[in-house]
């Protein structure tokens, strides 16, 4: 009988030995062969598909090195991240298309090809929603790349940001180009897209994330007043002066807010988030969303460099955070948009450090994840903004 056992429990340990050998051989496989891990930001670690294969049916083919897509320039990067009818997508080799990170990444396109920019415009306007699944007009879904096709994924991830980062494209497009006759052929539409800014505010001047949600954020509710108040800036200059200053009251409405429903004067912060469940403020050493939050009142404008609380806010995060424009913070991204902040603020010194530990890191490597496109977008412009205040060029692959 003991003998029995023991060569069933042998049986059994072959048995559970191979099956663990089995999956893992079969994890291996998913993952090298057909790359289809993703994180929440929709970048793929791994994929087969180039950007010229994913919209024409071509057979795939393996990029350079594992997953790695190596390019002369950044601006040729970020260029190949653009599908041939305007989309962007958050790699060359990704399949996903977030607006959000679309319109971020096509700011940089108007310093580079605004006509390449002009074409993402169109596409986003194109796909607007008229309603979207929960009745709203002039949102946008996220999408994905299916064969030849791109197929909208019913969702997306905040309605209020995805309208005021296009807003605020749209806004940096008409400075660089002057292409008033473009903007005028789609005044309906953009207004549409900041209407939905208007609908989703609520009546203390903050502005609900999405329909499905009562969720206020910290962080989208900086992007809404900017957004809000650069297409008012632009409807002036088109000579729609009442429209514009309706809008600009939307704005005010906003950064009232902020000040008075999220600001802590215990703590000195401002909330992150507000729900019927309360107010969440940022907790002492965490990066994201907490300690990142408060530096979107900068980058967004809500608070001017110069206002003692901005002051105070940047003192205080570098604090919190040092070293943080040398990767060193507990969080893999990159965050080359606090960098930008560090430019608006007048320290100089680290947004360059923070150009220099990029190209180390991710640039001169091929770009490994998770470089994506607001990475090199943020990139392209800490150096264009660098180089017009005369800073020491760094060594790079932006390609100017």
């Amino acid at each position: 009988m003991s003998s029995w056992i023991a060569s069933h429990c042998r049986f059994l340990a072959v048995m559970a030995i191979t099956t663990v050998v089995v999956l893992s051989l079969a994890i291996i496989f998913t993952y090298v062969v057909t790359g289809t891990r993703e994180d929440k930001y929709g970048v793929r670690m791994l994929s087969y598909k180039t950007r010229e294969d994913r919209l024409s049916g071509a057979s795939e083919k393996p990029p350079v090195g594992d997953g790695v897509i190596f390019a002369p320039t950044e601006r040729e990067w970020l260029l190949q991240c653009q599908l041939p009818g305007g989309a962007i997508t958050q790699t060359p080799d990704s399949d996903t298309v977030i607006p959000y990170f679309g319109n971020l990444a096509a700011r940089a396109l108007v310093d580079i090809d605004p006509s390449r920019a002009k074409d993402y415009i169109s596409w986003y306007l194109d796909h607007l929603n008229f309603p979207d699944r929960w009745g709203l007009y002039g949102t946008i879904y996220d999408y994905k790349v299916r064969g030849n096709t791109l197929e909208p994924t019913r969702n997306y991830d905040s309605a209020d940001s995805y309208a005021s980062t296009f807003l605020s494209l749209v806004a940096h497009y008409h400075k660089k180009t002057g292409d008033s006759s473009f903007l005028w052929e789609n005044l309906d539409l953009i207004n549409q897209v900041a209407d939905v800014i208007v609908n989703l505010q609520d009546k203390d001047g903050l502005v609900f994330v999405k329909p499905a949600s009562r969720t206020k954020y910290l962080m989208d509710n900086a992007e809404n007043y900017r957004g809000i108040t650069d297409w008012a800036g632009t409807l002036e200059e088109l000579g729609f002066h009442d429209k514009a200053a309706s809008y600009r009251k939307v704005a005010e409405a906003i950064r009232d807010g902020i000040q008075r429903v999220l600001y802590d004067p215990a703590t000195g912060k401002y909330a992150w988030s507000y729900s019927p469940l309360g107010k969440r403020l940022p907790k002492r050493g965490k990066w994201y969303p907490d300690g990142v939050s408060q530096v979107y009142l900068l980058s967004c404008g809500v608070l001017d460099p110069g206002d003692p609380r901005a002051i105070r806010i940047w003192q205080e995060f570098n604090a919190e955070f040092p070293g943080w424009e040398l990767g060193v913070k507990n969080d893999r991204f990159p965050w080359g948009t606090i960098a930008v902040a560090a430019y608006m603020m007048n320290d100089s010194e680290k947004a360059r450090r923070y150009l220099e530990w990029a190209m180390r890191a991710f640039v001169t490597q091929g770009r490994p994840y998770p470089w994506y496109v607001l990475e090199s977008s943020s990139f392209i412009t800490l150096e264009f903004l660098l180089d017009q205040r005369g800073e020491p060029k760094t060594p790079s692959l932006a390609g100017r």
